[in-house]
């Protein structure tokens, strides 16, 4: 069964920085929670951006690669290998009068029989809520 999910959140930032943060793999291990290594595996001229991110979960590891895809303020995001059985997510980014940009973040995936215990729909916003706000606050640094 996919687990989902779906936030609104307006960042006090503009559209062009949240997406070179969205992209920017690098710097994901200095913010976001529980990323223990963070790091681009795609050249500039690639059409989309590849990275690899480390987590340490229960004393253990796991690595997520991803591909982002950009097409204006929107970025779709898919697993390549990792420890889901099914990811993929996107980011929607629509820029407001005030100089914020209104930021929804969706998320579908599946887990692994070992880790569906922890896929309760509390844990999954609980996580969800940590990770949009690590890059709310990354952005006002």
């Amino acid at each position: 069964m996919l687990q989902v999910f779906e936030r609104s959140q307006d960042f006090q930032a503009d559209p062009e920085s949240i997406l070179t943060l969205i992209n920017d793999f690098e710097s994901y291990k200095t913010f976001l929670p529980g990323c223990l290594d963070s790091k681009k595996l795609s050249a500039d001229s690639d059409p989309f951006v590849r990275g690899l991110l480390v987590f340490g979960f229960l004393s253990n590891t796991y690595e997520f690669e991803s591909a982002n895809q950009t097409d204006g303020y929107n970025v779709k995001i898919d697993q390549i290998t990792g420890p889901f059985s099914i990811f993929s997510a996107s980011w929607k980014l629509r820029s407001l009068e005030s100089g914020a940009t209104n930021v929804l973040f969706q998320a579908s995936f599946q887990l692994p029989f070992f880790l569906k215990i922890f896929a309760r729909q509390g844990v999954v916003d609980a996580m969800g809520e940590k990770f949009l706000n690590a890059f709310a606050g990354q952005l006002s640094k």
